[in-house]
């Protein structure tokens, strides 16, 4: 059985005002790591584009899987 959380992308910085985003969980799941993941932003992401992505983030994913969703078997190609 696959677990899965509702998430929800927020807007952080780094000591060296450079932002990045923060993932929290709304549901409580096993296995979800203790310290929620972070995600680096491109060199140069301002603080407006940091939040545009956080919303479209917010908007568009559903949930957030600790562990894979699927036996998967064999070769599984990238698309």
């Amino acid at each position: 059985m696959s677990h899965v959380t509702r998430v929800k992308f927020t807007i952080k910085e780094t000591a060296d005002g450079v932002p990045y985003l923060h993932m929290e969980a709304l549901d409580d799941i096993p296995n979800f790591p203790p310290e929620p993941p972070a995600f680096d932003l491109p060199p140069g992401t301002d603080m407006a584009k940091a939040e545009e992505i956080a919303a479209y983030l917010n908007q568009n994913l559903a949930g957030f899987r600790p562990e894979p969703h699927l036996k998967t078997y064999g070769f599984q190609p990238m698309r």
